[in-house]
């Protein structure tokens, strides 16, 4: 009987602990102002709205090879872990047929209020796919327009061997794929990065885009790393202005005065 007298004691001062705990965190994420769970940010538009005549006059849609894309299965949509993506090939005009960064790939998924989500990464997605690793790196590439730090975007950049794909007619077997994110007003590379801006106890919104990125020739030749990151700036600068303004609400990140600045009439 006294055993089962000290094993109750010591349940109800654990279950006292534990709920003084709870009260008092919560009352300290009120003072502080803190918040653990994320609202969502619901875009302005839909990705598959994005305009691709506002890239124009230099860059415009490659309709021939984005309507060779197959559709995504639900199967596929709930493995991206999100239905906001756009998939599309862009040519730039300036270029000749067989330069090998004319045409881009641009493919963009979003998502939004959860702190604790894992980003999907081409170094795994195409590791899974049969290809294999032989370089990565990071670079900072100039983007006029991007609300960006000294307009530097930072860019990781990896380069795979794999075998031959559907546009691979040259039969080139290195791809270079460019990535970034989006997360909160801020443009990162890592998904620890991004996981750590979400989870700013201080903010209350929470969201993040992968930008993603792959060049080719009219034939399919793939450029590589360094032609890819050169060409990867007038691109983003054209298409960065138009996601952040069309798309991504980034009032809820302003500074207040900015805010109430611009609620006033």
């Amino acid at each position: 009987a006294a055993a089962r007298s000290r094993t109750s004691v010591r349940y109800w001062v654990c279950l006292g602990l534990l709920v003084s705990a709870a009260v008092g965190l919560k009352a300290a994420a009120s003072w502080f102002g803190w918040h653990f769970r994320k609202e969502a940010v619901a875009l302005k538009a839909p990705l598959r709205l994005f305009d691709a005549r506002q890239l124009g006059p230099r860059y415009e849609l490659n309709k021939a090879f984005t309507d060779r894309l197959p559709p995504m299965s639900e199967d596929m949509v709930e493995s991206l872990g999100t239905s906001e993506y756009l998939q599309v090939y862009v040519t730039d005009t300036e270029k000749r047929a067989d330069d090998l960064t004319r045409v881009a790939s641009i493919f963009i998924t979003y998502y939004t209020g959860k702190p604790d989500m894992v980003p999907h990464v081409p170094d795994e997605c195409y590791l899974a796919g049969g290809y294999d690793l032989v370089n990565r790196a990071a670079r900072a590439v100039h983007v006029g327009g991007a609300r960006a730090p000294q307009d530097e975007v930072p860019v990781r950049v990896l380069e795979f061997r794999g075998k031959q794909s559907w546009l691979e007619a040259s039969g080139a077997d290195l791809v270079s794929v460019l990535y970034f994110f989006h997360a909160n007003g801020a443009y990162l590379t890592t998904r620890d990065d991004v996981r750590k801006k979400m989870s700013n106890p201080f903010q209350r919104y929470a969201y993040y885009a992968k930008i993603e990125v792959t060049f080719q020739s009219e034939i399919g030749a793939r450029a590589g790393r360094d032609a890819s990151v050169t060409a990867l700036g007038p691109l983003l600068e054209r298409v960065l202005p138009v996601l952040l303004k069309a798309h991504i609400d980034l009032d809820k990140f302003a500074p207040a005065g900015a805010a109430r600045a611009r609620e006033q009439p």
